[in-house]
């Protein structure tokens, strides 16, 4: 076993994820109302790039390779690893779907979906195999599918160097366009973005000395071209290309935010506050739609709009 060192900017990235998440949904519950005026107009589109979701949820699976290659990298014994994957993910997803189950028989509740509350159907969302009770949990089933595979692909690492993992991601990449391959699982999951885990596992091991090398300078503009790239990709529909570019600007942010501990422009990640998001991350995710839809049945944003208040 060796000790690794705690990355709290990493930890804050998945806030910031998190967040950016939220935002994509806000959007989305009221992008099909109309412009009131130029500065809502403005603001609708700066939003839209901001709030980039599903390039979020690409950035937590980059993440959740990279953290889960150091884990192991430190100590790599299987069992450990599985026992505490499941006891990350499903304490957490099971409590969610056990309250929003009784939200919906107490009270009719539902997340907008048309979703099944048969014994089942619960069953099967506690399990995470499926997500039509909260649609979110889709990101949950693709982490299950891929804890096998980043065990694989850390020991394909540790056997035979980086190229193996080069070739995961060359065929990955192409299958991300595929239907059949893409809707495998069902229901809301997406396994598009699978090869994310791999790019985090060869984060960690490869590009360490890479990101040590290059000057702060040539580092920042890294780092601003990224956030361009991912925002950028926010304003346009979801592709396979999107995607791919959604998880290279992921990628090197992940890369500077955990080697360049220098850059000033990551100064933020150090705030208490994003400290904080960083921490609740994961229930965060869980329960903003359930949030959401408490917030959206108390102030009616339509009915807001119509009467003359501008979005945002």
């Amino acid at each position: 076993m060796k000790r690794l060192k705690f990355l709290p900017r990493i930890e804050s990235l998945r806030g910031i994820a998190a967040l950016t998440v939220v935002g994509d949904h806000v959007t989305g519950q009221r992008s099909e109302l109309p412009a009131y005026g130029w500065l809502d107009g403005f603001a609708s589109r700066l939003i839209a790039a901001s709030s980039n979701g599903l390039g979020a949820v690409v950035t937590f699976f980059v993440l959740s390779g990279f953290v889960l290659a150091r884990s192991l990298d430190a100590n790599s014994d299987s069992v450990r690893f599985f026992r505490n994957r499941l006891l990350r993910l499903f304490p957490a997803a099971i409590a969610v779907v056990a309250l929003l189950t009784a939200l919906h028989w107490q009270f009719g509740l539902s997340m907008g979906y048309e979703a099944s509350f048969d014994p089942l159907s619960v069953i099967l969302n506690l399990l995470l195999i499926r997500s039509d009770i909260n649609g979110v949990m889709w990101s949950m089933t693709v982490e299950c599918v891929a804890t096998p595979l980043i065990r694989l692909h850390f020991w394909l690492f540790r056997k035979h160097g980086h190229w193996p993992l080069w070739g995961l991601i060359a065929i990955l990449i192409p299958l991300s366009s595929w239907g059949p391959y893409v809707y495998l699982l069902g229901g809301f999951t997406d396994l598009a973005p699978l090869y994310a885990f791999v790019v985090g596992v060869l984060i960690h091991f490869r590009d360490a000395p890479t990101s040590s090398r290059i000057s702060s300078r040539l580092a920042n503009v890294a780092a601003i071209i990224a956030i361009v790239l991912f925002c950028f990709c926010g304003t346009k529909t979801q592709s396979a290309l999107v995607l791919m570019l959604e998880c290279l600007s992921a990628a090197i942010l992940i890369m500077l935010v955990a080697w360049r501990q220098d850059l000033a422009l990551f100064n933020p990640l150090d705030f208490k506050l994003v400290r904080f998001y960083g921490r609740i991350s994961y229930s965060f995710y869980l329960l903003h739609p359930l949030g959401m839809l408490l917030a959206y049945r108390e102030i009616n944003p339509p009915a807001l709009h119509a009467s003359g208040m501008p979005y945002p």
